[in-house]
């Protein structure tokens, strides 16, 4: 492939990577309004789904440092939307889980969400989704070896 069409991939990748990514967290910011932040929502989102989860499984899953997440568990315990339970086998470890409140917060901002999400779609074919996504997550996947040190040429 020519350096020209490198160039003009990169940069359509560039502009389109910004504003999908920009649009998209603005119209999730407008579904969770002023209780959440969107890294608030996706921490109660993975937490959520794990059930219970540790401090260095979120660090983990959002590639930042243990501090960052200490930070962001210490503001939505202090909202009252988490609660942390130590292992009984192990008193070092801390079980991170929704608390009721919580879960109601987390369950009323995914279905506002989920509709938002189904508006989107709504302006494509299935098999358009499929694809995208397919692509979406090979993306993802090379973005994870390279940042681990583990795709292919390292």
């Amino acid at each position: 492939m020519s350096n020209k069409k490198v160039t003009d991939l990169i940069d359509r990748y560039m502009k389109v990577s910004f504003y999908v990514n920009k649009m998209g967290e603005l119209l999730i910011k407008d579904e969770i309004c002023d209780v959440l932040t969107n890294e608030q929502y996706y921490t109660l989102r993975f937490i959520e789904q794990q059930q219970y989860c540790t401090s260095t499984e979120l660090s983990e899953a959002f590639y930042v440092n243990k501090s960052a997440v200490t930070s962001s568990i210490n503001r939505l315990e202090g909202k009252g939307l988490i609660e942390r339970a130590r292992d009984l086998d192990d008193r070092r470890v801390v079980h991170l889980k929704l608390s009721e409140k919580g879960e109601a917060l987390f369950q009323e901002t995914e279905q506002k969400i989920h509709i938002l999400v189904e508006e989107i779609m709504g302006n494509f074919k299935y098999e358009e989704i499929v694809n995208f996504l397919d692509t979406y997550e090979k993306l993802s996947q090379t973005f994870i070896q390279m940042k681990t040190g583990k795709g292919e040429g390292r």
